[in-house]
């Protein structure tokens, strides 16, 4: 199972530029050397990332046109979304569409929490949940993932026993 691309919020849509699908764009200023043709650009449609391919960009970076974004409307209907591009490392903040605000439940469907992040550690990302008043670093290894469910915005995980208790383990 693929998990959704995580990324990087770095602006917003501002307007249309003339007709033929090209896009006023305005990029925060930490991002503007991250963005370039034939790179991806993510519009954050419904609180997920659709990459769309960069055709062309003019040299500041303001206008861009989008691979199958060639008319006016279609254009104007991209008015107003945030953009994102794929997170690294080196990037501070991510944004909604990845796994933030998804509901973890475990094999046996008890809620274990809610997603607030995704943080970077040797061998793998942790997911960093907030479940009874209390925050749980879970591992986040595809194998363990059993259900993804974007629209009830919930996963569920096979989890080792102990992992969210680890008051209950014996030393």
């Amino acid at each position: 199972m693929m998990l959704p691309p995580i990324t990087t919020a770095v602006g917003k849509i501002v307007s249309k530029h003339g007709f033929k699908g090209n896009l006023n764009i305005n990029l925060k200023s930490d991002f503007f050397e991250d963005i370039t043709e034939g790179d991806y650009l993510f519009v954050i449609i419904d609180q997920k990332g659709v990459p769309f391919l960069i055709e062309s960009l003019n040299s500041t970076k303001q206008i861009v046109k989008l691979q199958f974004v060639d008319t006016e409307q279609q254009a104007i209907d991209l008015v107003g979304k945030e953009i994102g591009i794929l997170f690294h490392e080196s990037h501070q903040t991510e944004s909604p569409n990845g796994l933030e605000g998804f509901r973890l439940f475990d094999q046996f469907n008890h809620n274990i929490g809610e997603i607030k992040g995704i943080e970077q550690y040797p061998g793998h990302d942790m997911l960093v949940v907030f479940g009874e008043n209390r925050e749980i670093l879970i591992p986040l290894i595809e194998d363990w993932i059993t259900n993804l469910d974007e629209e009830s915005r919930t996963l569920q995980m096979t989890l080792p026993e102990g992992l969210t208790n680890p008051e209950e383990y014996e030393d």
